[in-house]
């Protein structure tokens, strides 16, 4: 492959303490100052897969669901990077399912034609998926999803965060910023998408026995303009709106600006670890008392991960087959060790990207 310049370094971030967050100390949270992917705090699922050793160069194939947003800009520089660090592989086909479930799959398809030797995925459906990727792996193509789950085991390595523990997470998070009580609306993804299912489903245990009310579910396409249209619209149907659940912070930012558009109050909302809602919480938290922030990462370089587990797999290696990343929490607590002035708000900040390579692709 052309070579990139990998000179990839990262912020150095303070240690935080867990107390006053709602969960325990120790609870596996990761904390800020590791500031490589090798210092992540990782855990195992699955059985041991041993690779058969297939002999390089080898043609990777990416099957991404969408390109709408910043998070999956990132993901891709992130994984343009890694590729061209290792010598064995010739070819990174990148294919953009266009947010199109149909597409997606014939974009799989076409990997499948072209005889890569894996096949990378993020899904816009768990489900859908499921009978390409099985013809991909009887046709000895290893398949390795990230970020979104697939139903059923057939793939041969996974990388998340698991989206189960971060909404039941967050849902805590939000429940006892709460006082366990008040009226919530809640903010998806794409519609249909395995991620913010197993996300929400988790939210709503943490719920459970509480006198939290569930106003609406709206999904977003995890995009903060439409996040915003969408809020505007949930205002105007609820005089009272006390909190916000979402699973992506470029969402909570969309729907926060709404509140304050209208000349509500902004009040307790979730997300990930996007710069512009650290930014807006920074700006607003003197003047908005009831503002406040539980937010749980997601790697933009969980596509790293994917890859060298892939390669791995190729070269003959064993291995576990599902890795599972400890995010970070970020709350009023720790959010300056996080928040990136000098960079713009599309920017999430659990990156493995240099601040050279962000601003490339935010220029």
């Amino acid at each position: 492959m052309k070579h990139i310049d990998l000179n990839v370094t990262r912020r150095n971030l303070l240690k935080y303490g867990a107390a006053g967050i709602g969960l325990a100390a120790g609870s596996g949270w990761l904390p800020a100052f590791a500031d490589t992917i090798s210092d992540a705090t990782k855990t195992f699922d699955g059985p041991r897969i041993s690779g058969k050793k297939k002999d390089g160069p080898y043609r990777i194939g990416f099957a991404n669901g969408f390109s709408g947003n910043s998070w999956r800009a990132m993901c891709i520089r992130a994984l343009e990077i890694e590729a061209a660090a290792h010598k064995d592989v010739a070819e990174l086909l990148i294919v953009d399912g266009q947010n199109d479930i149909t597409k997606q799959v014939n974009d799989i398809e076409s990997l499948i034609n072209q005889q890569v030797d894996a096949i990378l995925v993020i899904a816009n459906s768990g489900s859908a998926v499921v009978p390409a990727l099985n013809s991909a792996r009887q046709e000895g193509i290893l398949v390795a999803p990230f970020n979104l789950p697939i139903e059923g085991d057939g793939y041969d390595v996974y990388v998340g965060t698991n989206p189960a523990f971060k909404g039941k997470s967050s849902g805590t998070w939000l429940k006892n910023a709460l006082g366990g009580k008040g009226k919530i609306v809640a903010l998806g993804g794409i519609a249909g998408n395995s991620y913010t299912a197993a996300g929400w489903k988790g939210a709503q245990e943490a719920f459970a026995g509480s006198e939290i009310e569930v106003l609406a579910f709206r999904d977003t396409d995890w995009s903060e303009d439409k996040a915003k249209v969408i809020m505007a619209d949930l205002i105007a149907a609820h005089p009272e709106i006390d909190g916000i659940w979402a699973d992506g912070g470029q969402v909570t930012s969309g729907a926060s600006a709404a509140l304050s558009a209208a000349g509500r109050p902004l009040v307790p909302v979730t997300g990930d670890d996007y710069n512009g809602l650290l930014k807006m919480y920074d700006a607003k938290k003197a003047s908005e008392p009831k503002f406040d922030i539980g937010l749980i990462s997601e790697p933009t370089w969980e596509g790293v991960v994917a890859l060298r587990n892939t390669l791995a797999l190729l070269r003959g290696e064993e291995l576990q087959r599902d890795l599972y990343i400890t995010p970070k929490l970020i709350t009023k607590d720790n959010y300056k060790d996080y928040m990136r002035p000098d960079l713009p708000d599309p920017v999430f900040v659990d990156t493995n990207l240099s601040t050279e390579e962000l601003k490339k692709i935010f220029s």
